[in-house]
């Protein structure tokens, strides 16, 4: 007889005044690693699919020291299509639900199969702080430039933006696949955007588009805008993505992209900055961003919206 897996259903980096934005997530825990299902692969996918949310959340418990606030962890993310390497709003996800499942919960530690060991804590009495990795120096080396042309005008076409929107285009790796970080001219409707997705699966299998909007920035705090598409990982929009806002946090702060940073900024310490990140998908998100010692630390809030069981 299969044994029961109990879910939970989650909105990760709502917006403050609406429970109901973020990005969606299923967390799926296991009782412990004999479960067979917990390194099946295939009933992963399967399952992933059939919540259909962008990332679902598999754990398995590793240890709870005796005063039940550090615990240990195993975590992975899987698309309705594939497995990735990170997921910034499932991660978040995972970890609000173990802090509602152990009130005496502080600190976790997720072990995982390809980005290392991730942290995550309590912010007062509805935030976490989950910590990601972020961009390699050489990649941040190599940010912040125009990027071919030819590319610039599919882009373009693309997102339906004129070509002098797109200030520059830079590469990095995500799930082993190239990605884009696409920065636009602060005068474009970032929110507006009419994106033709087989156009830019064309050209790359993810990619963020983002701008600084001075607008809201203020002396040690840089707001900006972004949106996320996915069409190679099975993903046409990603509403909240803290994977790519890591990213993000190291490409304002960390590599020569830095110059599209109001001037006021430009001049101070980036390890005192903070980031807002807006992310104007149809849902909505918010993130708080900070560089530390070659990580991200992003603070978000998570929203349990159901609960409930898997039968197969």
């Amino acid at each position: 007889m299969t044994t029961s897996l109990p879910f939970h259903l989650l909105n990760a980096f709502v917006v403050e005044s609406n429970l109901h934005s973020g990005n969606q997530a299923s967390v799926v825990i296991f009782p412990d690693s004999n479960d067979v299902r917990s390194k099946d692969d295939k009933w992963m996918t399967l399952v992933a699919r059939d919540f259909n949310y962008s990332e679902t959340a598999y754990v398995v418990p590793i240890s709870l020291d005796e005063d039940g606030k550090d615990g240990k962890w195993y975590l992975r993310w899987f698309t309705p299509e594939t497995e990735i390497e990170l997921c910034g709003h499932a991660t978040l996800a995972t970890s609000q639900t173990l802090f509602l499942q152990y009130p005496n919960l502080e600190r976790i530690e997720f072990e995982t199969k390809w980005s290392g060991t991730l942290t995550a804590s309590k912010v007062g009495e509805k935030q976490v702080e989950i910590s990601l990795p972020g961009l390699s120096k050489e990649t941040l080396s190599k940010c912040g430039i125009r990027g071919n042309e030819d590319e610039i005008k599919l882009l373009s076409k693309s997102l339906g933006v004129e070509s002098g929107g797109i200030l520059g285009v830079s590469d990095c790796l995500f799930s082993s696949r190239r990605s884009l970080i696409i920065q636009l001219d602060e005068s474009v409707d970032v929110e507006g955007l009419k994106v033709n997705h087989k156009g830019l699966a064309a050209v790359a299998d993810s990619m963020v588009v983002t701008q600084v909007d001075s607008s809201r920035s203020t002396s040690k705090e840089l707001h900006i805008n972004s949106r996320v598409f996915g069409p190679g990982l099975g993903i046409d929009e990603d509403p909240v993505t803290g994977s790519s806002h890591a990213y993000l946090a190291g490409y304002y702060l960390a590599s020569p992209a830095y110059k599209y940073l109001p001037k006021e900024l430009r001049e101070d310490d980036t390890f005192q900055i903070t980031i807002i990140g807006h992310q104007l998908s149809s849902r909505g998100g918010e993130l708080h961003l900070r560089l530390d010692d070659g990580k991200v630390k992003i603070i978000g809030e998570a929203f349990e919206f159901g609960t409930g069981t898997l039968n197969a």
